[in-house]
Order: C-alpha cells, then sequence, then structure tokens
C-alpha cells in the first residue's frame, strides 16, 4: 500500500465518520419527536484496486470504505405485532362504547322504566277489576295503557338513532380509509422517487398505522421499496395504484338484510366484490360496526338489531295477548264491552267486538312492534269500550240477561294475571318468561355482555401499548446507544486523522531526504 493510498483512505475515513457523526446528532436532536425513525450509516468496503492474490497484493489492493447507505432501525415483525395489536384494541375500543350506549337504553327496560310503566298498567287493571263501571278508573287504565305503549315507541327510537349514528360513523370511517389508500399510493410514489429515503418510508409507515386502526391489513414490499397493501386477500394498493376501494350497503328499515361490504375496483366501478369480505375483516373499528349493527348469530353480546328485535317482540307479545283478551271468546266465555242505551243505562255489548281492538299500529301496518304500537282512538273517545267483562255461559240461568251483568269483570281478572303468564321467549326457549322478566333479563344481558367486552378491551389496549413501546425501542432513539456510537465514531475518525498526520509526517520527511 502506497503512501498515497493511506492518506486517500485515511481522508476517506474521516469523511464517513464526521458523517457518521451527524447522522448520530440528528438522532439525538430527535430523541422526543413522535414518529421519528432512527438512522443508521452502513458501510461497505471499496472495490480492490488490485487483484488479490496473496497477503502482499491484498495489502496494496486496499482501498478504504466508503457508506453504501443509509437506513432507518426497522423489524417487519414488530412492526406487523404493532398493526395487529392497534387493529384489536380499536375493535373492541369501538365495540365497548357502543354496548355502552345500549347501556344506558337498557336502564330504560328496568324498574326505572318500561318495566315501572307496566307494573303502573296492571295496578291500573286491578282497579279495573275493582270498579269495571267506573269511567275515571277506565280512563286511568288507558292512559296506563298509552304510557307503555309510548315508552315502546321511545326505546325504539333510540335504538334507530343508535343504528343510524353507528352507521353514519361507520362510513366516515370507510371515507378515511378510501382516502389513506390514496394517501399510501401516492407515498409509494415519493418513496421510490426519493430512493427510499427514510423520511418517505416513516410516512408510509404512519399511513399503514392509520389504517390498522379501522380494519386488520396485510401488506409486503416491491423491489423499489413500495408496498401493496391487502384487505383481506384483495390487493387494494399496489405500489402507486390503488386497486380497490371500501364501500358499504345497509338497509336500516331492514333488520335481516345484514350490513354489506364489499371492495369496488377503481378501474371499472361497476365490478365489486361483496362476498366474504365481511368475514375477510376480522379486527378494527370498521370490522366492531359490522358485528354491532348486524342480527348475526354466535357471537358473545347482544348487538342493537337483537335488542330491537327483542324489543319488538316484547311489544307485540303485549299487544297481542291483551287485543285477544280484549276481543276474542275462549270456548264458552266470551268478552263484552259496556253501551250507553237509548235511555241512559249502561248494558253490555259483543256488537262488531272483533273490531275492538285496544292496540293497533301507528303505520298501518299488520304486526304490531315496539315502534308502531299505539292506543286505539276510540278508546279515548269512549272508555266504556274496555272490555272489562267476560261472560261465562255455562254459568247463566236459564233466561238470565248476560248484558245487564256491568258489574261483571271477569275480563279485567285476565288482563291483571297476565303480568305473571309466561308470554315471552327468552335464550332459546319457548314462552318460557313473563314480560318483566324478558325486560329485565334483556337489560342484565346488556350489562353483562358491557362488562365482557370491557374487559376484552382493557386487555387489547394494555397489549397495544406494550407493542407500541416494544417497536419504539426498537425504532426510536437509544440515547445510550447514540453515546455509545457518537463515542464510536469520534474515536475512529480521531484515528483516521492520526494516520493522516503520520503519513503526511513521513512523506514531508521523505521530500527532505531528496
Amino acid at each position: 500500500m502506497s503512501l498515497n493510498q493511506s492518506m486517500n483512505i485515511s481522508v476517506g475515513s474521516m469523511k464517513n465518520n464526521q458523517y457518521a457523526l451527524t447522522v448520530v446528532s440528528q438522532n439525538i436532536a430527535n430523541l422526543h419527536t413522535e414518529g421519528y425513525y432512527r438512522q443508521k450509516v452502513n458501510f461497505v468496503t471499496n472495490e480492490y484496486t488490485t487483484n488479490c492474490q496473496n497477503v502482499l497484493s491484498t495489502i496494496r489492493g486496499m482501498n478504504g470504505a466508503s457508506i453504501s447507505s443509509l437506513t432507518d432501525y426497522v423489524d417487519d415483525t414488530a412492526f406487523k405485532n404493532l398493526l395487529d395489536s392497534n387493529s384489536d384494541a380499536n375493535y373492541y375500543n369501538t365495540l365497548a362504547d357502543a354496548l355502552g350506549e345500549l347501556e344506558a337504553v337498557a336502564d330504560d327496560l328496568g324498574d326505572s322504566g318500561l318495566n315501572s310503566l307496566l307494573n303502573d298498567f296492571f295496578k291500573a287493571s286491578a282497579q279495573l277489576e275493582q270498579f269495571p263501571t267506573d269511567r275515571t278508573i277506565r280512563q286511568e287504565y288507558i292512559l296506563a295503557a298509552q304510557n307503555v305503549c309510548e315508552k315502546f315507541n321511545d326505546i325504539s327510537a333510540k335504538y334507530d338513532t343508535i343504528q343510524e349514528n353507528k352507521f353514519q360513523t361507520l362510513t366516515g370511517d370507510i371515507t378515511r380509509v378510501n382516502a389513506l389508500l390514496e394517501d399510501l399510493a401516492e407515498a409509494n410514489v415519493i418513496h421510490a422517487k426519493h430512493n427510499q429515503s427514510p423520511s418517505t418510508q416513516a410516512d408510509i409507515d404512519n399511513i399503514i398505522q392509520e389504517l390498522s386502526k379501522y380494519l386488520d391489513i396485510r401488506t409486503d414490499k416491491n423491489g423499489n421499496g413500495t408496498v401493496n397493501l391487502y384487505i383481506g386477500n384483495i390487493p387494494a394498493v399496489q405500489g402507486g395504484e390503488v386497486e380497490f376501494k371500501l364501500n358499504a350497503i345497509y338497509n336500516q328499515a331492514d333488520p335481516d338484510t345484514p350490513l354489506k361490504l364489499s371492495l369496488v375496483s377503481v378501474d371499472k366501478p361497476d365490478y365489486a366484490i361483496s362476498n366474504g369480505v365481511n368475514d375477510s375483516i376480522k379486527s378494527g373499528s370498521i370490522k366492531s360496526y359490522v358485528d354491532f349493527l348486524n342480527n348475526t348469530e354466535n357471537k358473545p353480546f347482544a348487538n342493537v338489531s337483537e335488542m330491537k328485535k327483542a324489543l319488538d317482540s316484547a311489544a307485540n307479545a303485549f299487544a297481542t295477548e291483551l287485543n285477544k283478551i280484549q276481543t276474542q271468546a275462549d270456548g264458552t266465555t266470551f268478552p263484552a264491552y259496556i253501551v250507553t242505551q237509548a235511555d241512559g243505562s249502561l248494558a253490555l255489548s259483543t256488537d262488531n267486538i272483533e273490531e275492538k281492538k285496544m292496540f293497533i299500529t301507528s303505520d298501518n301496518s299488520g304486526t304490531i312492534n315496539a315502534s308502531n304500537i299505539k292506543i286505539n282512538e276510540e278508546f279515548f273517545q269512549d272508555p266504556f269500550l274496555v272490555s272489562a267483562a267476560r261472560i261465562d255461559t255455562t254459568k247463566l240461568e236459564a233466561g238470565e240477561d248476560w248484558t245487564k251483568a256491568i258489574g261483571n269483570s271477569d275480563n279485567a281478572v285476565l288482563i291483571t294475571a297476565l303480568q305473571n303468564k309466561n308470554i315471552c321467549s327468552y335464550n332459546g326457549g319457548t314462552n318460557n318468561c313473563t314480560l318483566s322478566q324478558f325486560l329485565i333479563n334483556n337489560a342484565s344481558k346488556n350489562g353483562t355482555d358491557l362488562a365482557g367486552i370491557q374487559g376484552k378491551a382493557d386487555t387489547a389496549n394494555d397489549i397495544a401499548e406494550m407493542e407500541a413501546a416494544n417497536y419504539a425501542g426498537i425504532v426510536g432513539v437509544n440515547l445510550d446507544e447514540e453515546l455509545s456510537d457518537m463515542i464510536r465514531y469520534q474515536r475512529a475518525f480521531e484515528a483516521s486523522a492520526k494516520v493522516f498526520s503520520t503519513v503526511n509526517d513521513l512523506m514531508s520527511t521523505i521530500l527532505g531526504m531528496i
């Protein structure tokens, strides 16, 4: 190795170590900068200037080292764990928030809400037993029934509001996802143009991390450093191009038609993939909204569709049973209401009693549910239409005029007895609980479901925090390591400067001898 070679190598080494010191200083300056990736200098041995056939020629051919690249500290496995933990935590957090809203509505089902109004209604029917001809008692009975109907309407409307709000939030999340897909494609293009610089790589990683909050994703890298992103097995982004965007179709008015996610082709908007998309997304806030809005089986919680169906079944059972008592004969017995005769006296009647239903629908549909249950206006106008009497033909004396039995309250007795009759089906059974038990069970289930999901959310949050700390420890600035590198590069710089100085002295001595 010549003296000139030694000087050149030492100069190159000083430059390399000076640049490395600059990188270390930059890392330390960004110690507390969120999202900053610690950078490192990669060195490579320069090509030999001669064929290295022996030790001497190898030494003579040495040409020093140079900086090959500047890269981030990256760990793909740790990054994937970070993304997965983000998706899981956002799934359970979003679901816990939604179930919390159901829990607030569930309070209206219990003793402080609908169940309390039902108790008031049955107290009014007990009064009707005692005073079947009292017009005021009948009016109180009808008003108590109206209060129950309005509470059913109110709770159903709250469920509708929750459904609508969650779907709107889902729509907003999908809009954000599609915007992030565009951002990722653009960041890929910039990253390739800037020769895979650490700053553009950080931009890509930040976009992917935000996407992981909404849904679980899979990525792989191209040779130019750009990223392909998959939703399920569908390539949503390939390099600098967005191939598919996310979409949702939902008919809130028909809860039996499930919310469907689809992936729509950007190049061919008429082409969309919908089969299997719901199931291919396993976590993230978008998945939580799908599970919360869809009435699907095998979920460890009751979602808004199931709660609304349960409320509808309770309203239907309540109205159907009371209308049956009000209008239908049963074997040897038949109901009767009171009419005022021409002379002003009262009498029992069954005229057109099949049409004297007390509970009807507000939308003229054929099925009573929580949203449309209401009191027939005719009963407000004439409280005597309430069938408090039930005539047993086997107990009538020969020639007895049953229309005079206006004090009969056997039908009111049946109404009061309904409070303790199993008319609702719960937990897979058939007519296995009373209306009150049904409401309390559903309210209680809401609380149990919320507690279970909140526990999972707490665990998922702990895991996400742990993975974030682990990843930050890998890619973030470690002051101890940076100070160690600074000392190493500084000493290498000083050693190179010493070599340069020594060689320079040797060359001066040699020149002085000529």
